[in-house]
């Protein structure tokens, strides 16, 4: 059978599309189109990273509000720092970066930071009353009260201007007045942190302890993650004789900064006060873990060691307190701390061990340092005086003699380690900071 396929062909037939070439012509243009926006700028490359959105200086302010109010005082320096380099021409923020370094114990950063605030919005008063507050914290009280004056005169109604006064005028001794800028301040913000603070330490330095326990439990309540305000709380009970809650406090401070020795020498100090001499010193030799190099920690544990009659120990300690030492485990270099009222202590109490055990070579150059600097301190004069005596009494002064065993205690006619009730204490400092 056939079969008649008719005309057909492999080849196929070409069919005009006029529709496709416009398609093609559009295609072309727009590529040209985007083409050209590129050039321009106004269209990105596909592909291409989508660039990082830059932070405002507004929300690193708020973030760092965040971290001060957590108790996290680095960070929040941190980022109030990364505020400022977002926008330098913000005196607020530089006001805010210099408060919490004051408050983080660096008052030169503050201080510097005060500054700008300053140059760059010179008639603000909150700048002028934050660089009150850091020179306050550095000791120059006269200049500070100068930048207080200017802070009122720029804003007689700025709460925190009249505080931090009251502060320098309290470090000055001029009680009268620094109770009358106070006092203005809590009302005119008694919502304040830094006024209830400030107004406490007025309170605590007339002696009207009472009183500044609740300004600063009102401070603690506004901002209860701030570790400097539970030292002034343990202070103030400490002096009352409420040594429990007086390490309390000193635990919440140091728990909100582990790495902060203040707190742990605040507690071994109270221990030290109640003849508790062994947990004393273990929270010395914590705080030595932690600053290994620092003097001042040797002269607070060589104390400690002469009260709980290990006079070796006390030797070594102050020795390297005063004289400098290495570090026995670090070879780190301990440097030896001046004569001053802070170390005073420290120097009478390692001349006394000395002549103790007659080593008077070294005993009587500290006593001549001490009876020269303490010249009008009748107590003081008395505890050379008898150093000098059991060196004139043991032998010829310089004289190297066999030294006593740890174990060993110098016998009462020669020993001058004076009674707890005739060593007088350091002077306290006149900055606002923790005190020991």
């Amino acid at each position: 059978m056939y079969l008649d396929r008719g005309k057909f062909t492999l080849r196929r037939q070409k069919r005009s599309r006029p529709g496709r070439v416009a398609l093609y012509l559009a295609l072309i243009v727009l590529g040209i189109y985007i083409i050209r926006e590129q050039h321009q700028g106004n269209v990105r490359p596909m592909l291409m990273a989508t660039p990082t959105a830059t932070r405002s200086a507004v929300s690193f302010a708020e973030e760092a509000e965040a971290h001060f109010s957590a108790g996290r005082l680095r960070r929040a320096i941190e980022t109030y720092q990364k505020a400022t380099e977002a926008e330098p021409a913000n005196a607020a923020y530089w006001v805010k970066l210099a408060r919490l370094q004051v408050y983080a114990g660096d008052a030169e950063a503050g201080l510097e930071s005060a500054n700008t605030a300053v140059l760059v919005l010179p008639e603000d008063s909150s700048a002028h009353a934050v660089r009150a507050f850091a020179l306050d914290w550095t000791g120059d009280y006269e200049e500070g009260s100068r930048a207080s004056v200017r802070a009122i005169q720029l804003d007689p109604n700025n709460a925190l201007a009249h505080a931090y006064y009251a502060e320098i005028l309290t470090d000055l001794q001029k009680y009268a007045q620094a109770g009358d800028e106070a006092r203005l301040a809590v009302s005119l913000n008694s919502n304040s942190m830094d006024v209830q603070r400030a107004y406490g330490y007025y309170l605590e330095s007339v002696a009207a302890y009472e009183d500044a326990i609740i300004a600063y439990q009102t401070a603690a309540t506004i901002n209860p993650n701030l570790g400097l305000i539970y030292m002034r709380l343990g202070l103030s009970y400490r002096v009352l004789g409420q040594y429990e809650t007086a390490v309390e406090y000193f635990q919440r401070a140091s728990a909100l900064d582990p790495k902060d020795t203040a707190p742990l020498l605040s507690i071994a100090r109270t221990y030290f006060q109640t003849g508790e001499y062994q947990r004393a010193a273990q929270y010395i030799e914590t705080a030595l873990e932690l600053e290994p190099t620092n003097p001042d920690i040797y002269g607070r544990l060589g104390l400690v060691e002469f009260k709980a009659l290990n006079y070796e120990g006390a030797v070594t300690d102050l020795g390297c307190a005063i004289d400098g030492c290495t570090h026995p485990l670090t070879a780190a270099v301990v440097s030896g701390m001046p004569l001053k009222p802070e170390t005073l202590e420290y120097y009478y109490t390692f001349g006394s061990v000395l002549a103790a055990y007659l080593k008077c070579d070294r005993a009587l150059p500290v006593f001549s340092q001490v009876a020269a600097f303490a010249a009008d301190d009748e107590v003081v004069q008395n505890i050379v005086a008898e150093g000098r005596a059991i060196c004139e009494l043991g032998g010829t002064p310089g004289a190297e003699t066999t030294t006593p065993d740890a174990n060993s205690t110098p016998t009462a006619d020669k020993t001058a380690v004076p009674v707890a009730s005739e060593t007088p204490q350091p002077a306290a400092a006149a900055t606002p900071t923790p005190g020991y």
